[in-house]
């Protein structure tokens, strides 16, 4: 009976020592790839990066300790000032690929759009994008992606909201300012006439053209409202250039609403002026949820570990432009956690995470309330049948959300 007890105990410790080995060495095979992170802290976009950043490295810290953990993954972001020019994104991009052997890329914008698009496929490199899409990207296999139509697209939801309140015996018309020689500037302009081209209920009737960051505007937006009249001015440049063309309408004394993105959003311009000045003159669309909505989970999750990040930024505030970059990182996560799921920890590359798009949709749920449910194509580097957005403005000196439900894009031809 003793040698059957010593034997039984025997083999219960190796059992246990067995399930401390396996467990440990589980543990210890923790994979670690590298995602390089475009930003501008030293360019025109410098002020968006301290929004955008912050949140994308929020949300990935959230994946890593919650999900990624339990998988064996864990991401590493890089970050690189690309100054928000195509020949930095360039000349740094070869040094990148042969360090990090990125399994993704955030792009910011237009500049890691313009200068990797067509050297991704072969590079085998997927970039993600933290704003909508670009004309010039809307092609099919691309291997640059957006959660967001273009701002075209956007602006069109927007424009379809205020038709179905116009009044007016009339088309409504557009304008835009914009600045020359930025491609994603350029392709817009392209962008706008075309969809208004498309409607009779829409008339486009200019663009002033202003510098990136100007001192004032006065005398351009004083020729716009006198020679073109509009209704609406699209704005899809920098918050600089909004806040210029806001002091030149209180100057001046005119009040057209000025239509914002997510990267110079209401809440981003309020920073600079106070909230009376945007009564009734701005409004901001995306698709995404508003970041008004305090109720989502990405919501959460964004200020349970914002003080947690290196550098903690506690005082960064939840507005379009950090929404912008948190949806950008969820996707992210989510992708590389269909490829962990699917292949195994060890064997993630940007081919899998390539094909992870195409895998099916992402629920709105998964996405953490950051967007409705989007599913992508091969027709379009943007989820073409999930074309939504929201709305917000300025009322009673706080700023709300005027689309309490999803406004559905109207299909537009590619310009």
């Amino acid at each position: 009976m003793e040698k059957i007890l010593k034997t039984f105990g025997l083999i219960f410790c190796l059992a246990i020592i067995t399930i401390f080995l396996t467990t440990s060495h589980g543990l210890a095979k923790v994979y670690t790839y590298n995602v390089p992170v475009s930003t501008d802290f030293s360019g025109p976009y410098s002020y968006l990066s301290k929004t955008t950043l912050p949140a994308e490295k929020a949300i990935t810290m959230w994946w890593n300790d919650e999900v990624g953990s339990k998988l064996g993954v864990k991401i590493n972001l890089k970050v690189y000032d690309m100054r928000y020019n195509p020949a930095v994104v360039s000349s740094l991009w070869p040094g990148i690929l042969a360090t990090d052997k990125p399994i993704l890329y955030h792009g910011l914008g237009g500049p890691d759009a313009a200068a990797l698009m067509k050297r991704l496929p072969t590079d085998k490199v997927p970039m993600l994008q933290s704003t909508a899409c670009y004309g010039y990207q809307w092609l099919p296999n691309q291997w640059t992606f957006t959660p967001r139509p273009t701002y075209v697209h956007e602006y069109r939801g927007f424009l379809a909201w205020v038709l179905s309140k116009w009044d007016k015996d009339r088309p409504v018309r557009v304008a835009a300012v914009s600045t020359q020689g930025i491609p994603a500037y350029d392709d817009a302009v392209k962008g706008y006439k075309s969809m208004c081209a498309e409607t009779d209920k829409l008339e486009y009737v200019g663009t002033t053209y202003v510098k990136m960051v100007p001192v004032s505007v006065m005398t351009e937006i004083r020729k716009l409202a006198k020679k073109k009249k509009p209704d609406y001015i699209l704005m899809l440049g920098s918050t600089s250039q909004v806040v210029t063309v806001l002091k030149a309408e209180k100057e001046l004394g005119l009040r057209i609403p000025i239509v914002l993105s997510t990267h110079n959003d209401i809440g981003t311009v309020n920073r600079v002026l106070p909230i009376e000045d945007l009564e009734g003159r701005v409004y901001d669309v995306a698709a995404f949820s508003p970041s008004l909505d305090h109720n989502i989970k990405g919501y959460k999750v964004f200020e349970e570990y914002k003080t947690k990040i290196n550098p903690p930024s506690k005082d960064t505030i939840w507005d379009l432009s950090s929404l912008q970059g948190a949806a950008q990182a969820i996707i992210a996560v989510r992708l590389i956690e269909r490829v962990a799921k699917k292949v195994g920890p060890d064997k993630i590359t940007g081919q899998e995470v390539f094909n992870a798009f195409f895998d099916g949709p992402f629920s709105s749920e998964e996405l953490l309330g950051l967007m409705p449910t989007i599913e992508f194509v091969r027709t379009a580097p943007f989820p073409e049948a999930a074309m939504n957005v929201k709305i917000s403005t300025v009322k009673n000196g706080k700023r709300v959300i005027i689309t309490k439900d999803w406004i559905r894009i109207p299909e537009i031809s590619k310009w």
